[in-house]
């Protein structure tokens, strides 16, 4: 049978707590366990949609550690260009918002959707006491490829308006 001394096991019991402090701060400083900005990523660029009447064109930045920026405008006859959107998607504590502010709608003001789902290269926010819509998903399909879709009801009644989006090669 072995023995310890009492020093002995002090020193265990020291090395011990330096280990699980070192895993504690390995765990929580982890890539994968962050909320930040990085789970929304794959947004960051310039997204279009050609209408037949002109391009709409959605473009996304980081604006800090916990906010990325968008803005969506109309492009009219490829030169004349129609604010339609400013977009947020902000950390705010510990929950994601997804905030629009649609030009001439809701007297300018900001809506906020609250994100509840969002998973490697999606999300879905929703804002049920809004008018229109109460849900807004966004899912890329592939690096050149996105889909959104804005849903909910109006007026009694259920509608759903989907945008294919494509990437725009800024290069």
């Amino acid at each position: 049978m072995v023995s310890y001394t009492s020093k002995t096991k002090a020193r265990f019991l020291k090395n011990r707590a330096c280990f699980l402090g070192v895993l504690f701060f390995l765990f929580w400083s982890a890539p994968g366990i962050s909320q930040k900005p990085v789970l929304f990523q794959w947004l960051i660029g310039v997204w279009e949609i050609n209408t037949g009447n002109g391009m709409i064109n959605e473009s996304w930045q980081m604006a800090d550690d916990s906010t990325l920026v968008g803005k969506s405008v109309f492009i009219k006859n490829g030169k004349d260009t129609i604010p339609q959107e400013s977009l947020t998607l902000a950390l705010r504590n510990g929950e994601w918002y997804y905030i629009s502010t649609v030009v001439s709608q809701n007297n300018n003001q900001p809506v906020e959707f609250k994100v509840i789902y969002h998973g490697r290269s999606e999300f879905i926010s929703e804002n049920p006491s809004h008018d229109f819509p109460q849900r807004i998903a966004y899912r890329k399909v592939s690096d050149q490829l996105m889909y959104a879709s804005i849903e909910g009801r109006k007026n009694g009644k259920y509608g759903k308006q989907n945008f294919n989006f494509n990437k725009k090669n800024t290069k």
